[in-house]
């Protein structure tokens, strides 16, 4: 039985993360206040729930899923046993996250302290790269159909807003009102993982309560999205993305959401057969057909797919050059993708970035953003090496633009004569595509 003064029950899903999960607790048995801690694991293989047990078996709860439920139905199960008591808090977590020893205790006093806040999240930095935040907090655009991150992939600093109110925050670590969860539900099970608590804050925004990232609660994750080994998150995001929009969206909106969201999945298409991920390839189309036929929950293990490692191709553009000269777009998020890609696969290249009048960015603020880069004002790429020029898409290249090095916030590359060939039937064949899918999916909304 809990202690009658904590306010605050803590749930941590795990999955297959022992080491992660042990740190995690031990992060938040060192918080400023105090909390009781429940892990839920997925059946892990790992031996998570024995070591959790080990380790801090008089000082968590541990609740044990015969099967992975997912990230959704991991923390559905902690949640139905937390709403069981009284807090008056509930606070989601990770198992792969590390949490400042105040993070609790600021989430709690900002709630106490705003009673129109159903729910706020944390500022969540990488683990791997300290000072880069990794999530700020997100809204859904309902003109694009994408969940438009905040701050991502920015280095910390005083221009960041300390409350930012927004449609969801990431359950990676998140408290919420128990009275909230009460009146909203539960996270969406169905989803297995992904775009579950894109829709929970959605559904809570829409039930009155405001949603926001409060600064002062700072974690750290590791994540594990740029490290796939396989075509998982592909699968889920793009089925729980399609499926998400077909439940809330008006008949009026469905023919611009087909449009456009056969649009991106083909450019996702095109661009993975260039990369030779012909697996990622089959598993979206695996994920389209489910969200058109509603199937939900976790997938079949034969529409998850091993990705391919061949070799990078932002590493074959820049060649064996020493200096690589990025041409800056105005997306932070991109140039953040773009400059991991390039450290990671070529660490001793040194990179500058063209900041222009035109990207609608400051210089000094650039500065600050990416000390380890070189600050251009002028796009001179004859003082580089190599260069590459930030564009939105790579399959927006029209022909009447120069030929060049272009490089999209994907880290889809195109450089030589055989990619623009390629490049040049994009539009015919993407046609094609959405002419053979447009009224499948269509037909697929309920009436």
């Amino acid at each position: 039985m809990k202690d009658d003064m904590r306010k605050i029950g803590v749930v941590i899903c795990n999955y297959n993360k022992r080491d992660y999960v042990l740190n995690c607790i031990a992060s938040m048995l060192k918080q400023s206040v105090e909390a009781d801690i429940y892990v839920v694991d997925n059946a892990s293989a790992d031996g998570s729930a024995e070591a959790v047990r080990q380790k801090y078996g008089q000082q968590v709860t541990l609740i044990e899923n015969k099967d992975n439920l997912g990230g959704s139905g991991g923390f559905n199960t902690g949640l139905r046993r937390v709403l069981q008591e009284d807090y008056t808090y509930i606070m989601l977590m990770d198992n792969d996250v590390v949490a400042d020893v105040d993070a609790v205790k600021h989430l709690y006093e900002f709630l106490e302290e705003h009673p129109d806040v159903g729910m706020a999240g944390s500022k969540v930095y990488y683990m791997d790269d300290p000072d880069k935040i990794w999530g700020y907090g997100a809204d859904i655009d309902f003109e694009k159909y994408v969940q438009k991150d905040k701050y991502k992939n920015w280095t910390d600093s005083p221009e960041i807003p300390e409350i930012s109110y927004c449609e969801y925050v990431a359950a990676c670590s998140l408290m919420a009102r128990t009275d909230a969860i009460r009146k909203v539900g539960i996270m969406p099970e169905e989803n297995f993982i992904y775009w579950d608590d894109m829709e929970w804050g959605y559904r809570f925004n829409r039930a009155g309560y405001k949603v926001c990232v409060y600064g002062k609660s700072k974690v750290w994750h590791k994540g594990g999205g740029s490290n796939a080994v396989n075509t998982f998150s592909n699968y889920y995001m793009l089925r729980n993305r399609i499926l998400f929009f077909k439940k809330v969206l008006p008949a009026e909106k469905r023919e611009h959401f087909a449009d456009l969201i056969l649009d991106y999945l083909f450019r996702m298409i095109y661009s993975c057969h260039l990369k030779g991920e012909d697996n990622i390839v089959k598993s979206v189309m695996y994920a389209f057909d489910d969200a058109v036929h509603g199937v939900t929950g976790k997938a079949e293990d034969r529409k998850i797919l091993p990705r391919g490692r061949n070799a990078v191709r932002i590493a074959q553009a820049i060649g064996e050059a020493a200096n690589v000269l990025v041409r800056f777009n105005g997306d932070h998020e991109g140039l953040g993708n773009i400059i991991r890609n390039i450290k990671k696969n070529k660490p001793d290249v040194q990179i500058g970035i063209a900041v222009e009048s035109g990207s609608g960015a400051d210089p000094d603020s650039m500065a600050e953003q990416y000390p380890d880069c070189r600050i251009e004002t002028v796009f001179r790429p004859e003082k580089y090496g190599s260069h590459m020029i930030m564009c939105e898409h790579i399959f927006k290249i029209t022909p009447d633009m120069p030929r060049d090095v272009y490089v999209d916030s994907y880290c889809n590359i195109i450089f030589t004569d055989d990619d623009f060939t390629y490049a040049s039937g994009f539009e015919q064949t993407k046609e094609l595509f959405t002419i053979c899918r447009k009224d499948l999916l269509l037909a697929s909304f309920e009436t």
